[in-house]
């Protein structure tokens, strides 16, 4: 015997040694790893990357530009002079054919400020793209709230429904009792054994919603979660009577002001004037500098290049006017936006004080009915009331327990919905 207590204690040793307490999630982490694990989380990084080359790309138009040309051609004809020319030879023949190759060089020494201008509007316009993603990942707060409320209101309906299968299974044992001696019919037992299976039925049948909501909540983080895992939430104390706004949509539309009115500068460079400077060198039969040296000949050239639209007949005016437009159109979204948003505060306090006028209404009713249920369970035992009595006040005051709970989540549940609205969570 002695042996066998041994044995049993190596055997169970592994399970007490690595059993662990059930997972703990608090909401803010489950948001952070919903959103990470979000295949548009990847986006933002992308969309960095994709604006450095796009910085590159402009820097290097800044670098002295440098090509390689060439050109070969023959005509029927050239210039003659119906005259004797001066020089020796008395007139000039010049070859039908043509051919240069050359090596041009281009280098810009001011553009107005025009490279600076597009750097800064890429960057307004990554910073926009980046605030966008964050508002879609925002959106996932929502889903999350769904799966959590979700297991949570299916674990109270499984707790009322053991309570009241404990209650019925005592009540079997005494009406069994009263069967033996006489007093009671063994119909009445088979209709609680009945319910039994019925609130076993619906058990079952709520451990497999959970079971496929903590599966869809695993799906939307990325990590494994067991059946039992247990939720951090924000408790009332946490949430303030006056919440500020701080939706990411707020920075979405200051980035997209800034994206706007970076562009004045494009604006202001365009206008300003242009020096350049440029380089050309070869080669040419003939020479194309000397049209009397009709051998193959290098030759170069070089010089600086100044360009100054100074009238643009108000197109500046016209574009400056465009942003100033646009820009009042982010303000009236913002403003709109906000309003929308502000205007559920209303709202959110007559949710609040309704439903916790609703939870002190379900706590007497369910005081009423568990008194009911007691008094129908004497009777019962007395053999004045039947068995489908019994299960019809028990099944009232399984539903009573359930609004409550019921309300006493949406209640949570609305006050973590506003914390996200607000942007708080």
């Amino acid at each position: 015997m002695k042996n066998k207590l041994i044995l049993l204690v190596l055997s169970l040793g592994p399970f007490f040694a690595f059993s662990q307490p059930p997972q703990t999630l608090k909401l803010e982490d489950c948001y952070e790893k919903a959103k990470a694990n979000y295949p548009l989380y990847q986006q933002s990084a992308l969309l960095a990357q994709a604006t450095q080359v796009q910085l590159d790309r402009i820097h290097s138009e800044r670098l002295p530009q440098i090509s390689w040309n060439a050109q070969a051609s023959l005509q029927t004809e050239n210039v003659k002079f119906p005259f004797d020319l001066p020089i020796p030879g008395g007139n000039l023949d010049l070859p039908l054919y043509r051919f240069q190759t050359t090596a041009d060089l281009q280098y810009t020494i001011y553009d107005g400020g025009m490279l600076e201008a597009r750097q800064k509007i890429e960057r307004a316009n990554l910073a926009a793209s980046q605030q966008q993603v964050v508002v879609e990942l925002d959106k996932l707060k929502a889903q999350a709230n769904q799966y959590i409320f979700g297991i949570l209101l299916q674990r109270e309906k499984i707790d009322i429904q053991r309570n009241a299968l404990q209650t019925l299974e005592d009540k079997i044992k005494t009406l069994e009792a009263a069967v033996r001696h006489g007093v009671a019919l063994e119909g009445d037992v088979d209709k609680l054994k009945v319910e039994v299976l019925r609130l076993q039925s619906e058990t079952e049948q709520a451990q497999g919603n959970i079971r496929a909501l903590v599966a869809s909540l695993s799906d939307l983080i990325g990590e494994p979660l067991s059946n039992d895992i247990k939720f951090e939430l924000p408790g009332p104390e946490a949430i303030p009577a006056d919440v500020l706004l701080q939706r990411p949509e707020l920075k979405l539309f200051a980035y997209q002001k800034e994206s706007i009115l970076a562009r004045e500068d494009m604006i202001a460079a365009s206008w300003r004037p242009k020096v350049g400077a440029f380089v050309q060198a070869g080669i040419g039969a003939p020479n194309p500098l000397n049209f009397f040296d009709d051998s193959l000949s290098p030759f170069a050239m070089g010089g600086v290049k100044f360009s100054w639209n100074f009238i643009d007949w108000k197109q500046a005016s016209r574009d400056r006017q465009l942003l100033s437009l646009n820009s009042q159109l982010v303000d009236t979204q913002r403003a709109t936006f906000e309003a929308n948003i502000n205007r559920m505060d209303g709202k959110y306090r007559e949710d609040v004080a309704t439903l916790e006028t609703l939870i002190s209404r379900d706590e007497e009713i369910a005081q009423l009915q568990e008194r009911i249920l007691r008094q129908i369970s004497a009777q019962l035992d007395q053999g004045v009331a039947t068995s489908t009595d019994y299960v019809t006040q028990s099944n009232a005051l399984q539903q009573a327990q359930l609004n409550r709970q019921l309300h006493e989540l949406q209640l949570l549940q609305t006050r973590i919905d506003y914390l996200a609205i607000k942007g708080s969570l």
